[in-house]
């Protein structure tokens, strides 16, 4: 059906408007030989682009599909055709339509309820996960055959799950749902209080749905619930999301466009759609309507001005809520500038800086008005303390001594803010500097935007993590004393859409080694589904950083490669993760990196549920403490090794020549005693061992 309709819809008058079609249902007639369908396009609405005139699109398709008769292999019914509801008889006797009443339109409304023993996990947010796909089909099995039992079950097409969504705790999962009816003249006409005490009446009380109990409380259709406590005609109409739609357009520049790009049915359509949701939710999920977006999905790929550039077209959805995030085009259309990094890069792809659209808007439609954007404000905070029991002999930042004494003190500052109660509001410290006198440390420490957070409240948490009995105490190394917490002023940058925010990109290589992944050559053949299927999970279990401290940071991972680890039947992965910092945030060093993924995998065990890693394997940007802390033990554990196998060796050779000499002397004397020494007038003699003859 889309192969079929694409093609016969951008031939038409809205083709260069015109973005996707997709097919909601499909349905019986009369005749069980046929076949309705039911589809949902969408095209731009904008100045320049060709105004949408059912009418006209309508004889445009009849004219194409050979007076409605033919669309492709398939043969249509003459009269079925309709165009946002339009149709037009051919003759008195078609006014009885085999497909859906004349007039006849489809319309949608939205149902929502909540599911209190069915927890909520990050996969369900995820339109492509197993799981989502598991789930959605169970609830639109529960939701479809209830309300084919309802009044509006001879009129109703199918429901779609449009999003899941946290409840008030994790045990309880939000699911949002857009529904389909045909409306017309001779339909009833659609009552949401009706339909919904129907589905209460069938749901016993709002309280179970097939195997899911439900909150009593959460049904609404279309925006209508009764609360419990009043009487049925007392009714409020609560402002529940409505499921909205927008576009997203953009040319990659690296992608090189193939006949197989326009098959939605190919591997590598499939394939590079998954990719396209893979960069593009995590975009969505930091900007301004996080709380509202449901999904994206490209659907379709064209060639771009050459072979070598590949324009996607996607839809994206949202809840259209006063309490959820308003949605702005050109707001929108900021931020993800400035997370493309000035619209260049996506993931492993370049972006054409002017191929961006949000919903039809570009920049340069509106670049002359637009107003400054202020950057996000942090707290910054200056700590100043003493280390008494240790002392800087060389002040030079660029020395070893200076460089691991603040890589140690920067470690124990993050653990210290990481383990309190501000946690949650923490974003990190950083050493500025370094003076003798002992070690007296220059500390800034930056926290989210919060009215409970002050710089006593900072100062007291300080000292309450560093109190023992003995002192203060930084850790179990360093003794403190003489510490000040001041307030940091921060400036706020301005910027035009001409100059956008800037934030500072960092890309951690990731290398490690799985131990129950045996290498295969497959696995670097970038196009078998060995590799697809690796590849995938790994660069979704390495999203395991949006529940660390790092998750506002995070960007997302990808796996470069994978290789063989010689000697052993294990695979390598090579892999860039990447981090977004904003200019007040400092550098994030690899070791934060390199602790933070071995606390998320158990202390480097376990990647997720399928993969076990090699103990000790995990590097990051080449830095491993055991490859850069422990080579002079690893050294004097060898010398002395070494040491012990010379002592063992040197006392088994005296030993030995101990036995020797003892054998060679028990030789000598037992041969001694075979001769006779006796003594006569003329001096000594030795007899021959016989004793018959005497010389």
């Amino acid at each position: 059906m889309y192969h079929y309709l694409d093609l016969l819809l951008q031939r038409s008058s809205i083709g260069p408007a015109y973005i996707a079609c997709k097919v909601m249902a499909f349905r019986s007639t009369e005749n069980r030989d046929d076949t309705v369908v039911d589809a949902m396009c969408s095209c731009r609405d904008e100045p320049s682009d060709p105004k949408f005139n059912r009418t006209t699109i309508y004889h445009e398709l009849s004219k194409m599909t050979n007076g409605i008769t033919k669309l492709g292999h398939y043969s249509l019914n003459s009269q079925s055709l309709y165009v946002n509801g339009y149709n037009e008889p051919h003759s008195l006797s078609s006014v009885k339509s085999t497909t859906q009443s004349p007039g006849a339109i489809m319309e949608n409304f939205t149902l929502n309820f909540t599911i209190t023993n069915l927890m909520f996990t990050t996969d369900l947010e995820t339109p492509n996960s197993r799981k989502f796909q598991s789930a959605e089909k169970i609830m639109k099995h529960y939701i479809d055959s209830l309300l084919q039992k309802s009044s509006i079950g001879p009129h109703f097409t199918g429901c779609k799950v449009t999003g899941f969504r946290p409840g008030k705790n994790r045990d309880s999962t939000g699911v949002d749902t857009i529904c389909g009816y045909r409306n017309g003249s001779q339909v009833p006409k659609f009552h949401p209080a009706e339909v919904y005490q129907e589905l209460r009446r069938m749901t016993n009380g709002i309280t179970r749905l097939g195997i899911y109990d439900l909150d009593n409380k959460s049904l609404y259709v279309n925006g209508y619930n009764e609360p419990l406590e009043r009487s049925p005609r007392s009714t409020t109409a609560a402002p529940k999301p409505i499921s909205r739609n927008f576009t997203l357009n953009f040319t990659l520049t690296n992608l090189r466009y193939t006949a197989d790009l326009d098959d939605p049915n190919s591997r590598r359509f499939l394939s590079t759609v998954k990719v396209m949701n893979h960069y593009l939710d995590p975009l969505f999920k930091r900007s301004s309507i996080n709380s509202a977006y449901t999904g994206c999905k490209a659907v379709r790929f064209r060639s771009g001005r050459s072979r070598d550039d590949t324009k996607v077209d996607a839809v994206c959805s949202y809840r259209d809520n006063a309490s959820l995030a308003r949605f702005d085009r050109e707001k929108l259309y900021q931020e993800l500038s400035t997370m493309t990094n000035n619209v260049t890069n996506l993931g492993h792809y370049s972006l054409d800086r002017s191929s961006l659209y949000i919903d039809g808007f570009t920049l340069t439609d509106t670049a002359a008005t637009k107003k400054p954007l202020l950057t996000a404000v942090k707290q910054g905070y200056r700590l100043s303390f003493r280390i008494i029991n240790e002392n800087l002999t060389n002040p030079d930042s660029q020395s070893p001594e200076y460089r691991a004494a603040v890589e140690s003190i920067t470690n124990k500052m993050n653990h210290l803010y990481r383990q309190s109660d501000l946690r949650d509001q923490f974003l990190t410290c950083r050493i500025t500097g370094l003076r003798p006198g002992s070690i007296v440390v220059d500390c800034q420490c930056f926290f989210q935007p919060d009215p409970n957070i002050s710089r006593a409240v900072v100062e007291r948490t300080f000292q309450d993590r560093t109190s023992n009995t003995t002192g203060l105490w930084l850790g179990s190394s360093y003794r403190l004393q003489e510490f000040s917490v001041d307030t940091l002023e921060l400036s706020v940058e301005a910027a035009t859409h001409k100059t956008p925010l800037e934030s500072r990109k960092e890309n951690f290589g990731l290398n490690f080694q799985i131990s129950n992944l045996p290498y295969s050559p497959e696995l670097q053949d970038s196009s078998s589904q060995m590799y697809q299927e690796n590849k995938e999970k790994i660069e979704k279990e390495l999203e395991v950083f949006r529940s660390s401290h790092l998750k506002e940071q995070f960007v997302g991972c990808t796996v470069e490669s994978f290789g063989p680890v010689h000697g052993k039947g294990h695979t390598e992965v090579s892999s860039i993760c990447k981090f977004t910092l904003d200019p007040l945030s400092g550098a994030l060093p690899e070791q934060e990196v390199f602790e933070e993924l071995k606390i998320l995998t158990q202390g480097f065990t376990r990647l997720g549920p399928s993969y076990e890693l090699e103990d000790q394997s995990l590097m990051v940007e080449g830095y491993s403490p055991l490859k850069t802390d422990e080579p002079e033990s690893k050294r004097s554990e060898l010398q002395f090794w070494a040491i012990i196998l010379i002592c063992l060796f040197t006392l088994l050779g005296f030993i030995l020549l101990l036995l020797l000499c003892f054998l060679v002397l028990s030789c000598l004397r037992r041969k001694s005693h075979l001769y006779q020494v006796q003594q006569g007038l003329y001096g000594l003699y030795f007899p021959h061992l016989s004793t018959g003859k005497v010389h």
